[in-house]
């Protein structure tokens, strides 16, 4: 049994096709990373799996654990032990611009 499945996920937007039929499978112990262009549809996946976009607005399959789930909030993703940190590029305002962890 998986630990999280995302089965078939389809979410529009007015004249946008944003993720079309995405599947996904976490096995326990495993790590992912979820990486593509701009506009490829990581963070409309993470927020359909986070409860951002509740059920009904998207359809397809979240299964935690083999059972079914519909998140309708970000607080039912939470309570099922699933939580997004989003991105923030302001989180300290000293730093004027992006670090760089690799030397060139």
């Amino acid at each position: 049994m998986s630990l999280l499945e995302m089965r078939n996920i389809v979410k529009e937007f007015p004249g946008v096709k944003a993720l079309d039929g995405v599947s996904f499978t976490l096995e326990e112990g495993e790590f992912h990373a979820l990486v593509g262009e701009n506009g490829a549809g990581k963070s409309t996946l993470m927020k359909v799996l986070s409860g951002v976009y509740p059920h009904g607005t998207y359809s397809g399959e979240i299964l935690v654990e083999g059972e079914p789930r519909a998140f309708s909030s970000v607080r039912d993703s939470e309570q099922a032990g699933i939580s997004i940190v989003f991105q923030e590029l302001s989180l300290v305002n000293s730093i004027t611009k992006p670090l760089s962890f690799c030397k060139t």
